[in-house]
């Protein structure tokens, strides 16, 4: 993401006009792309972010996030970077707050987090991880998860060398289980949900990314076609035709 555009972003969550919600300036004017991905560690989620923000013409955000809620906050940056995507030993960093007479740095973090991915939203984007699906509730946007085993996942990682697999599992392992204790403790959900996504996407056999963000356009564009048309708030379920004579 260029750099004004993300001055752009801190001017606009500095200030006190922030309204995710109100209408935009023409009567006809369509809503801009907002995206998100949730991602399990290794399924190539980062980078299909990249390429999907390319093709919708919006920025990708992902450690921009993070920057932009540090450059917002008021407690020690190093604390906010502790809760990225992760919940540090809560007595450790009450204590350091205490000592140095910060603010509750958890409570500004959501605060913050919220606030900046509202922005984001509010401009258009792909958002990838923090919870940004659940924390954009009601508003309009298509949210995508992508996984894959922890197997394939480590393979990719160690970039085809089998002396590094051990190692990159144990990594996908730890990021993954602490990215579930983050949304298990900071949403009360559990991230594998998969009624909390439009579309899951399982890299072990997408192996060609550019085939994956196609999949996603191509998913995000009937979405957004019937939302515009009313079909999504409106209609209800195709129904599911079932031989009577079949077993339940």
């Amino acid at each position: 993401m260029a750099r004004d555009e993300f001055q752009a972003l801190l001017t606009y969550i500095r200030t006190d006009q922030l309204q995710p919600h109100r209408p935009r300036s023409g009567p006809f004017e369509s809503p801009p792309p907002v995206v998100t991905i949730a991602r399990e560690h290794g399924t190539g989620g980062e980078a299909i972010a990249a390429k999907l923000a390319e093709s919708l013409g919006v920025p990708c955000f992902d450690k921009e996030i993070l920057d932009a809620v540090v450059a917002t906050a008021t407690s020690d940056p190093t604390l906010m970077r502790q809760l990225d995507e992760k919940l540090p030993g809560r007595a450790g960093m009450f204590l350091y707050a205490s000592l140095m007479g910060l603010h509750d740095p958890l409570t500004e973090y959501q605060r913050l987090l919220t606030r900046v991915v509202n922005g984001i939203a509010f401009r258009g984007g792909v958002i990838v991880g923090r919870g940004a699906h659940l924390l954009l509730r009601g508003a309009p946007r298509f949210r995508v998860r992508v996984v894959g085993s922890d197997a394939v996942c480590a393979a990719r990682l160690a970039g085809g060398d089998p002396a590094k697999v051990a190692d990159a599992l144990h990594e996908v392992q730890r990021v993954n289980a602490a990215r579930a204790k983050y949304f298990k403790e900071f949403f009360k959900v559990s991230n594998s949900d998969p009624l909390q996504y439009d579309l899951i996407v399982n890299t072990d056999r997408f192996t060609d990314l550019d085939a994956v963000v196609a999949v996603i356009l191509h998913a995000y564009r009937v979405h957004d076609g019937q939302i515009h048309d009313g079909h999504a708030e409106t209609q209800p379920p195709s129904p599911i035709h079932q031989d009577s004579t079949s077993g339940p």
